[in-house]
């Protein structure tokens, strides 16, 4: 199985290339910026939903420890 996996990542070394700048293409695409841009803005949708579900779970926890501990 490791012999063919190693196969398979020499073979598909030849259909890798380099993005536009690794080859020098020139700062003002506008391709570049906006796949730049769509790049940060989900990275940043990712933390902030993740920080989110966090913060919810705390507050449910918390929430119900609370109704908890009031009954008592």
């Amino acid at each position: 199985m490791k012999r063919m996996s190693f196969a398979a990542l020499l073979l598909a070394a030849r259909n890798a290339s380099a993005c536009a700048i690794c080859f020098g293409a020139q700062d003002n695409q506008k391709g570049f910026f906006t796949g730049l841009s769509w790049a940060i803005l989900t990275m940043l949708v990712c933390v902030l939903s993740l920080t989110a579900g966090i913060g919810y779970a705390m507050w449910s926890v918390e929430k119900s420890r609370a109704a908890a501990e009031k009954k008592v």
